[in-house]
């Protein structure tokens, strides 16, 4: 199942590129597909509305990528389900590069091809746990 771990970085390459078509060619070429990222208001169903949220991300002075460090794929007959934790960055306009945990979850589809194409996908940055505060115990 590499080959569908490999489309999550695919997928990354392509929004660190912030290449439109690069992006829209990761998945179906059917109308019937999703992208919601990780905040507010990331949410598009349908190849117009995911252009047009594609083309709303990509003009943000930051670049967004990650790559994939381990994943979970569950196998069906022409799909996969895969949920892939991530690395991520944030590569800012002023050369500045953030990292962050990322997780992508996703159905793909198996073309005639071969070849392995979203049809839902979303990104998410898992909640961050802090180490609770230590507190001293009385003498």
């Amino acid at each position: 199942m590499s080959d569908v771990v490999a489309m999550v970085d695919r997928l990354g390459r392509a929004f660190l590129e912030k290449d439109l078509e690069e992006a829209l060619a990761c998945f179906v070429p059917e109308d019937d597909i999703t992208y919601v990222g990780s905040e507010a208001g990331e949410s598009a169903h349908g190849r117009a509305a995911v252009r047009e949220l594609l083309t709303d991300l990509f003009a943000r002075p930051a670049a967004y990528t990650w790559q994939a460090t381990s994943a979970t794929v569950h196998s069906l007959p022409g799909a996969a389900f895969v949920i892939a934790e991530a690395d991520g960055a944030e590569h800012g306009a002023d050369g500045a590069v953030e990292p962050f945990p990322y997780r992508i979850t996703g159905l793909l589809s198996r073309r005639s091809s071969g070849a392995w194409l979203w049809r839902a996908v979303q990104g998410s940055e898992p909640a961050r746990t802090e180490e609770p505060a230590r507190t001293e115990e009385p003498a």
